[in-house]
């Protein structure tokens, strides 16, 4: 059996830090699409018109949702496993003491 072993403080910390960064991805999207629309505003033709269908249905999507949505997600899944620890730690000691 491998050895298992958590800082409980290290984890709670880290949670906090990459569910911030989800955030602070979601406010660069949101600030690059503005940029990003205001820079090709006065554009005209077909190679505007594909390349904001590209920009609208590829990019955006992915910058301000699933980006943001996965490193969330890492967040969720490490809070989730640091609570399974903490929670069977404890678990052990009860029985222990109750034991």
């Amino acid at each position: 059996m491998a050895a298992c072993r958590i800082v409980n403080a290290a984890l709670e910390s880290a949670v906090t830090e990459i569910k911030d960064c989800s955030t602070q991805y979601t406010n660069a999207a949101t600030d690059f699409i503005t940029e990003f629309k205001n820079a090709i505003a006065e554009m005209e033709g077909a190679s505007k018109d594909a390349l904001l269908d590209f920009f609208t249905t590829k990019v955006e999507p992915f910058i301000s949702e699933d980006l943001p949505s996965a490193i969330s997600g890492m967040s969720d899944l490490l809070e989730a496993n640091r609570s399974n620890f903490a929670d069977i730690d404890q678990q052990i000691a009860d029985s222990i003491t109750n034991g």
